[in-house]
């Protein structure tokens, strides 16, 4: 594995002295939730007080102007990604401030970096400025793969003391019951451009292997746009469905199929909440040599591939093997819960 800093024990939980924290994003807009924030508000709520925890912002990071001076942590997730949101200059301007001055102020950041970039291209020049600043400004920057922390290292030298690499969390859902393979090949997750599922099915039609596997591509759409672009693509064997994916829908549709396959460009990803989700309920997984997908593949848990040309001997040989849930994958499961990771992420924040 890879080598990532860590720092001395200095436990910050006392039960008689609690600490205060607030975690970005908890959003009041629409109605599905982040289960990333939710899980690590659940995990890490013993040993820190979220003074935000129910109380979703509509302001964005403003919201972090109520609680400022009784929170001793702030944690950030994709706040790269703010400049697209509402009065996003406003937000951008009051974060640079922050974290300029968050030092002064006795906060102690801590930024997970989920993606090397944010996946949307919109306002980019802003976004590196955020990303650049966090690098210098943050106090610890949590990554869940490896490449994270040789990429920061390359960006800005001399930071590997502050970077935190612990492998993204996982639940272990796996479903032991012998459920009929209704599909070859499912694609899940939020469908959006970045991860290339578009050009994966225009592969299949252009070297005539539109009719060969069983695939189902199930998500939310981000756009009408691109969810019209994927169905032109869709046939007797393709299907492609706009849907929201519950838990137990996605456990039920993971146990249907015979392979989860990821399709993602390398360019931005770093870490998948679907990846860990996948794996969590047992699926059998092809991604890209990137990231937490390279990773995973080091310690034989998953197969990748470095372009498209790769996949399909992959899936052929997947779908050609048979087999249940390894005993590496239940040691891996039983090493990564949510509850070990807030344990060891405790130990590694404290000043």
């Amino acid at each position: 594995m890879c080598n990532g800093m860590y720092f001395p024990i200095l436990p910050i939980y006392d039960s008689k002295n609690i600490k205060n924290a607030y975690i970005y994003p908890i959003s009041a807009r629409g109605v599905v939730t982040n289960p990333y924030i939710d899980d690590f508000i659940e995990s890490m709520g013993t040993y820190l007080n979220f003074v935000n925890k129910d109380k979703p912002s509509i302001t964005g990071i403003f919201d972090l102007l109520k609680y400022l001076f009784e929170t001793d942590y702030i944690f950030l997730n994709w706040i790269e990604d703010i400049p697209d949101r509402k009065n996003g200059l406003a937000q951008t301007i009051f974060l640079l401030i922050l974290l300029s001055t968050a030092n002064c102020l006795k906060k102690r950041i801590i930024w997970t970096m989920h993606n090397k970039i944010s996946h949307s291209y919109s306002h980019l020049l802003w976004k590196k400025v955020i990303f650049k600043t966090l690098l210098k400004r943050s106090d610890r920057i949590i990554t869940h793969s490896c490449e994270g922390v040789q990429y920061v290292e390359n960006i800005l030298r001399g930071s590997r003391q502050k970077i935190i690499y612990l492998p993204h969390p996982v639940k272990n859902r796996i479903n032991k019951n012998n459920i009929e393979k209704k599909f070859d090949i499912l694609i899940w997750g939020k469908i959006c451009p970045y991860k290339g599922i578009v050009e994966f099915l225009e592969y299949l039609y252009k070297n005539n292997y539109q009719n060969k596997y069983r695939i189902l591509v199930i998500g939310i759409a981000t756009s009408k746009s691109y969810f019209d672009s994927l169905l032109q693509y869709s046939n007797q064997n393709i299907i492609i469905k706009d849907d929201y994916l519950s838990d137990a829908y996605l456990q039920s549709i993971i146990s249907q199929s015979r392979v989860v396959l990821f399709t993602y460009f390398k360019s931005s990803i770093l870490s998948s909440g679907a990846l860990m989700d996948s794996l969590g309920f047992g699926g059998k997984i092809v991604g890209p040599n990137v990231g937490a997908f390279a990773d995973l593949a080091k310690e034989g848990l998953i197969r990748t591939f470095n372009n498209f040309d790769d996949i399909i001997p992959i899936l052929n040989d997947e779908l050609d093997n048979e087999y249940g849930s390894s005993n590496k994958l239940e040691l891996f499961l039983r090493d990564n819960s949510w509850d070990k990771y807030a344990e060891k992420l405790t130990k590694l924040i404290a000043p």
